[in-house]
C-alpha cells in the first residue's frame, strides 16, 4: 500500500507540561507501530501539529480517531498526500514540546502552519519547512536527526 502524508493543526483543551505530553504518546506510539504509522507531534502554546505517515486508509481512520478525541478542538487537516518514502521511518511519534524552546522556534511553527493553510501545491511547503523542526528532535539512537528527502 502506498505511504501517505497527513498533516493536522488543533488546539489542546488543556494545558499540557513535558510531563503530560510524554504521558499522553507513550500509549499512542505503541499503536502506532503495530499499525505501521510514523510521524511527529509538536505541541506550542495549547496548539498541535502532526504528521501521519502510513497507509492512506489507516491515517484516515486515525484523524478521524484523533477528531473525535475530547483532548482536540478545532482539529483542521492541512495536507493529505501520497509520497515516494516516509520521513521519519525511525518515530512511531516523534515529540517536541516547543514551549521549552526559543520564542523564534514557535514564530516558526506559527508561520509552517499559515503557509500550510494557504498551500495548494502537490509538494506541500509545510512538509519541507516540518523538516526543519525535525532537526531539533533526538533520535532515538542519541544520534542527530536527519530527515529523509
Amino acid at each position: 500500500m502506498p505511504v501517505h502524508h497527513l498533516l493536522y493543526i488543533s488546539d489542546a483543551s488543556d494545558d499540557l507540561n513535558t510531563d503530560n505530553l510524554d504521558a499522553m504518546v507513550r500509549p499512542f506510539r505503541t499503536k502506532n507501530r503495530a499499525r505501521g504509522v510514523t510521524g511527529v507531534l509538536f505541541y506550542s502554546a495549547g496548539h498541535f501539529i502532526q504528521l501521519l505517515e502510513g497507509a492512506g486508509p489507516i491515517v484516515e481512520r486515525l484523524y478521524e480517531t484523533i477528531r473525535a478525541d475530547p483532548r482536540h478542538h478545532n482539529v483542521r487537516r492541512l495536507v493529505m498526500c501520497p509520497v515516494d518514502r516516509r520521513m521519519f521511518r525511525e518515530w512511531d511519534m516523534g515529540l517536541l514540546n516547543l514551549d521549552e524552546r526559543s520564542k523564534l522556534d514557535q514564530q516558526r511553527l506559527v508561520r509552517l502552519v499559515r503557509e500550510a493553510e494557504q498551500e495548494k501545491q502537490e509538494t506541500p511547503l509545510a512538509l519541507r519547512l516540518l523538516s526543519d523542526f525535525c532537526m531539533m528532535l533526538p533520535r532515538p539512537s542519541g544520534e542527530p536527526h536527519t530527515v529523509e528527502s
